[in-house]
Order: structure tokens, then sequence, then C-alpha cells
């Protein structure tokens, strides 16, 4: 059987556009040419690979088979388009990219925004886990974030390293200290991050190593929530010093034992490495950690 490398493209335009009208409009052809790409690749693999349903469409089992493998060929049909181009200044329409540590790398997503301004960005907030899962399953281009297992699939970069601290009140008595042990942290109300969370992970990670059992009543899933609980004095929060904004109605506090930091990762697929939008972020990203050892020593 032989697949047209603009049947694959139409079906997974079909796939992630969600209609024929927006992944028409985003290879640039009409609506027909779309459905008549769909229609020869059904024709060839002898089953449906879309169910009409009142709301657009379902993959039938055969068309998530196939979608598993034909998802790769974006990235082959990506990286033919980059080799064949002839403009010094590669093309960028659009990158996808995952963060679970915002603050740190906006300054980064900014810069390549304000040089590459006709490119469409697509961020992701979302934790470490879930980055992870998206780069794996090809659902993002990029992924910003403490890479804790390193997967074959995967290529990186250390951009960043911090450590955990204490979220306290303002008129908390831990105020007037300049760094708390975990286990004076215990004695007062805590306020936990999600179970998936990877600040919570180190947390528990450091709890137990110190026989300390941490109970909390409270379990929010955003830092900015934290934050604002702490604001509130409904306990103690925990963040990586740089994942929260500093502000004068709460103080972070340097936790003696956390001595192991967060390093915060560039993470992209080996066989996305050929990409242009892949190659021109990973290359800007590369530029301010050199500028940050410099500044640094």
């Amino acid at each position: 059987m032989s697949i047209s490398l603009s049947e694959i493209r139409a079906f997974n335009a079909v796939v992630e556009h969600g209609t024929f009208t927006r992944a028409a409009s985003a290879l640039e052809v009409s609506q027909p040419a779309v459905t008549a790409q769909i229609r020869k690749l059904e024709s060839r693999s002898g089953h449906y690979l879309l169910e009409r349903t009142p709301s657009g469409f379902e993959l039938t089992n055969h068309g998530r088979r196939l979608y598993q493998v034909s998802r790769q060929y974006t990235d082959l049909g990506n990286a033919l388009d980059a080799a064949l181009a002839v403009n010094s200044q590669p093309s960028l329409p659009s990158i996808k990219i995952a963060t679970a540590s915002a603050l740190i790398f906006m300054p980064l997503l900014a810069q390549f925004r304000q040089q590459y301004e006709n490119t469409c960005l697509e961020i992701h907030s979302t934790t470490s886990a879930e980055c992870q899962a998206l780069l794996l399953n090809r659902d993002v281009d990029i992924g910003l974030f403490p890479l804790g297992d390193k997967h074959s699939a995967l290529s990186n970069f250390e951009f960043h390293r911090h450590n955990l601290v204490a979220i306290v009140p303002k008129n908390s008595p831990l105020s007037e200290l300049k760094a708390v042990s975990i286990k004076t942290l215990a004695q007062y109300p805590l306020i936990f991050s999600a179970h998936s969370c990877f600040t919570q992970r180190c947390l528990d990670a450091l709890l137990l190593a110190h026989g300390i059992v941490g109970h909390s009543h409270i379990r929010l899933d955003h830092r900015h929530e934290i934050c604002e609980a702490v604001i509130h004095d409904m306990g103690i929060g925990f963040a990586f010093e740089n994942d929260i904004r500093p502000d004068d109605r709460y103080l972070s506090l340097n936790i003696i034992e956390a001595s192991e930091p967060a390093i915060e990762h560039v993470v992209w697929l080996k066989n996305r490495s050929s990409m242009p939008a892949v190659q021109e972020f990973v290359q800007m990203a590369l530029e301010q950690v050199s500028i940050s050892d410099v500044l640094n020593t």
C-alpha cells in the first residue's frame, strides 16, 4: 500500500485541528482538497478512519492506530521543508511549548517572541510530569521544566537551579529568621501542593528523610493560590525560590535541610532536533545560559 505524505499531512491536520475547515486553513488548501485526501487514505486502507458525530468527528479504532504512527511523519515533513527552504532566515510559523516554571522561562519566551514576532507561540502552563507527557506524545515541541527521570527519546540541557523555600506570612514569628529547619516548620499549619506536583514530591521526600510525617488540611494546585493562602494566614506554603514573585506580604525563608536544588531544563524530542523552531529556540536558550554563566563568575 502506497501512502503519500500529503495524505498523511491532511489526516494529521484534521485530527490535530479538530475540523476539516481548520485543517484546510492550517495546510493552506481548500476544504474539499482535505476531504479528498482523507477519502484516498480510507480507500487505500480499506477502513473508515473518521466517524462523523453531532459535534464533529471521532477517530475509529483504525484511525487511532494510524495516528499513533502517522503523527511521526509530521516531524519528517517539517524536517524536509526545513532542508529544502531557500530563505536564510528560517520560517517559524508556530511553536508549542509546555512549562512548569513560567516565571523562570518568561524572559526567554519574551526574547524569542520579540525576535520571531510573526511566529505563533502556544504555551501550556502545567506540571512537570504533564510537560514530559506532552513532549513524548508529540503534543508540544519544547518542554521547560525540572526534568527528573531522563528519557532516551529526549535531549536536554540545564538552564537554571534554585532551592526549595518556605513561604511564611509577614507577621509570623518565623519572619525574623534567615533560615529555618524543616522540623520547626512541621510544627506550624502547612499548605501542600497537588500530589503530582514536582514541588510537593520534593517536599514529601524532605519530610520523609527527616522522619517527619507531614500533615495538611489545605492542598492547592497553583503557586499563586498558595501565596494567597499564606497572605491570609492559612499556613506556611512551599515553592522553589524563583517560582514565586517577591511580595511585601510574605517572606521566602531558606530551609536548612533543603540543600538539593531543583534543576530547570530545556527539553525536546531528539527526532525533532532538525526542526527550525526547535533549533532556534534551543540556540537562544543556550545563549542565555552562557550570558548568565558569565555574569555569575
